[in-house]
C-alpha cells in the first residue's frame, strides 16, 4: 500500500500556480515535475501570460512588451524625459538584425502620432524617420490624418497632404 501511494505521488506532482506581476502585466506559471529517489524533484514550468502586456493595436500588430525608445520635445529634438507638447516613440517589435517597428505618439493626449513603420537602428533617435520602403502617415493632434509619404529604396515617391 505504501507503495502504490508513493509511486502515484512520486509520478507526476503538480506543483501549484502563481502569479507574478510587472508593472505591465501578470503571468501564471504552472510547474509539472516528478520525485526521483528521497530528496530531488525535476520538473518544468510553463508561463502563461495574462493582463496588459499583451495588446493588439488596430493594425494587426501584436504587442509583447511596449518600450518608450525615446522622447522628443515639440521641435523634435530628442529629450531624456517626456515633454509637455512632446512626442514619444515607443518600440513594438525588433524584426530583422537592424530593423525596428516603432511608432510616435502625441505625448499630451496619448493619441498616436504615426502608424508603426520599420526603420533601422540608425534612425531610432531621428524625429524625421521614415521606412526604406513603405508608407509613413502622420496624424494631426486631433487624430487626422495630416499627411502620407511613400518611400522605395529611401526614396520619396508619393506624397498626400
Amino acid at each position: 500500500m505504501k507503495l502504490t501511494a508513493y509511486s502515484i505521488m512520486a509520478a507526476l506532482v503538480l506543483a501549484g500556480c502563481s502569479s507574478s506581476g510587472t508593472g505591465s502585466g501578470m503571468s501564471v506559471n504552472l510547474g509539472l515535475g516528478g520525485l526521483i529517489g528521497d530528496h530531488v524533484g525535476l520538473g518544468t514550468s510553463v508561463n502563461i501570460p495574462i493582463g496588459s502586456g499583451n495588446k493588439v493595436p488596430q493594425n494587426g500588430v501584436r504587442v509583447l512588451e511596449e518600450q518608450t525608445v525615446t522622447y522628443f520635445d515639440a521641435q523634435g529634438r530628442t529629450s531624456d524625459n517626456a515633454v509637455k507638447g512632446g512626442f514619444r516613440r515607443q518600440l513594438i517589435s525588433k524584426r530583422a538584425d537592424n530593423e525596428y517597428i516603432v511608432q510616435d505618439f502625441y505625448e499630451d493626449n496619448n493619441r498616436k502620432r504615426t502608424d508603426p513603420i520599420v526603420i533601422t537602428r540608425a534612425k531610432l533617435m531621428d524625429f524625421h524617420a521614415h521606412p526604406e520602403d513603405g508608407t509613413l502617415t502622420v496624424y494631426a493632434y486631433n487624430g487626422n490624418i495630416m499627411q502620407q509619404q511613400t518611400y522605395r529604396q529611401g526614396r520619396l515617391v508619393d506624397a498626400k497632404y
